[in-house]
């Protein structure tokens, strides 16, 4: 049996078999969640797997492997003080009557695995849905991740493949799929595909030298994560607990909770002083939860102790129709887009009807971008309009951490 768990864009997986389970990535925000689900199906945890030293989130790993007694499984190559085992291309992991094939994937990092077994395979952060792993992380390397995607390309059409990340909410394809789909895993020519990944300039994960320090060494701690309408009681009943929100400056005009405090991620480390004196409890928000968790643990690591996570972010918030403040903000990039293309068609059919019958080509052409846009996921008029300034000064922050895909 396979579960699929959700934190933002990073996935974990819970395997189980004959009363056994076994846990892929695990993060951070995410201990009860996997607690429930163990406690419910009366399973027990044997063992934990690490694709990878991740560089983006904290594991739960060392959480885990304390509390169940569990085993913690990484590549021989990993710098782990967590780890209990090593694994090697070729090797077998076995939970009750399934057994996975561990196969060395290196290329995003050099200490990552890839699992395959009973017509699944999970890739971590090396094949993405329509994308790959970055190869600017830890001895990372794009040789290497084009001869592990030939390696996987091996594997038969119909495999189900399960990534430790996607950042469209897509939560699985398959080989075929991606050999038809994906521009990476599509690239034949070994040269080529290294120029064009040696040509990506994508900026890194906030806090990423403290996240992998933290990861390598097994300290990341239990953070205490709470429902939204915990979050609205524990308000009303302590004077003292406040909200931080560290999305950035824009999320937080378009729309936030009060009472709450605005400090952006990448600007904490600067207010840790202020926010420790304060002797107020914080209740950390952004806009799904991962932030948050990284945010949280940072303040913890300082001494900041009375912290809690609202889980599921700003979008849990709404979803539980939890009242909120609305601001004017900007305009944000889809409405922008939204805008010009509908003024360009109105243009276009006033001006053919009005002037020249030509003039309909305006509407046709911005059909067709939109059409591209949806097919592709990506947007032509969304990226010249990121260049323009006004769109530079509101994107800096939201934008500015990296993400592990090499395509964002």
């Amino acid at each position: 049996m396979i579960r699929q768990f959700v934190a933002g864009s990073c996935y974990s997986y819970l395997l189980s078999s004959k009363a056994e389970a076994l846990i892929i990535d695990p993060h951070i925000s995410l201990l009860d969640e996997y607690r429930k689900y163990l406690t419910k199906n009366k399973l027990a945890l044997k063992l934990i797997v690490d694709t990878h030293t991740h560089a983006d989130h904290f594991s739960l790993a060392a959480v885990l492997k304390k509390e169940f007694k569990a085993q913690v499984l990484m590549h021989e190559k990993a710098i782990s003080d967590v780890a209990d085992s090593r694994l090697k291309d070729n090797d077998q992991i076995d939970i009750g009557t399934s057994s996975f094939k561990v196969i060395y994937t290196p290329g995003h990092t050099d200490d990552a695995v890839s699992l395959y077994g009973e017509g699944r395979l999970f890739s971590g952060d090396v094949l993405l849905i329509g994308s790959v792993g970055r190869t600017d992380f830890q001895n990372g390397s794009p040789e290497s991740m084009f001869d592990s995607l030939q390696k996987l390309k091996t594997l038969p059409d119909e495999t189900i493949l399960f990534p430790g990340h996607d950042y469209h909410e897509h939560r699985s394809s398959t080989i075929a799929k991606e050999k038809e789909g994906n521009p990476f895993l599509k690239e034949t020519d070994k040269d080529a595909f290294v120029r064009d990944i040696r040509a990506k300039t994508i900026p890194k994960p906030f806090n990423i030298d403290n996240i992998i320090r933290v990861n390598q060494k097994g300290e990341a701690t239990f953070l205490d994560m709470i429902s939204p309408h915990d979050a609205l009681s524990l308000l009303k009943q302590d004077p003292q607990a406040k909200i931080l929100d560290v999305r950035s400056a824009f999320e937080f005009s378009q729309i936030h909770i009060e009472p709450s405090v605005n400090i952006p991620i990448d600007m904490l480390s600067a207010k840790i002083n202020e926010l420790s004196k304060s002797k107020q409890s914080y209740i950390v928000l952004c806009h799904t939860g991962n932030r948050a968790a990284m945010a949280a643990d940072m303040l913890i690591q300082s001494g900041i102790h009375s912290v809690k996570v609202i889980e599921g972010g700003i979008v849990r918030w709404q979803g539980e129709k939890l009242p909120v403040i609305k601001g004017e903000g900007g305009i944000s990039l889809e409405r922008q887009v939204r805008l010009i293309a509908g003024s360009l068609v109105l243009l276009g059919i006033i001006l053919s009807w009005l002037l020249h019958w030509a003039f309909i080509c305006i509407p046709l052409f911005v059909s067709c971008g939109l059409v591209y846009a949806s097919l592709t996921d990506s947007c032509l008029m969304g990226e010249l309009l990121m260049e323009l300034p006004y769109n530079k000064k509101l994107y800096k922050t939201k934008l500015g951490g990296g993400t592990c895909s090499i395509s964002g």
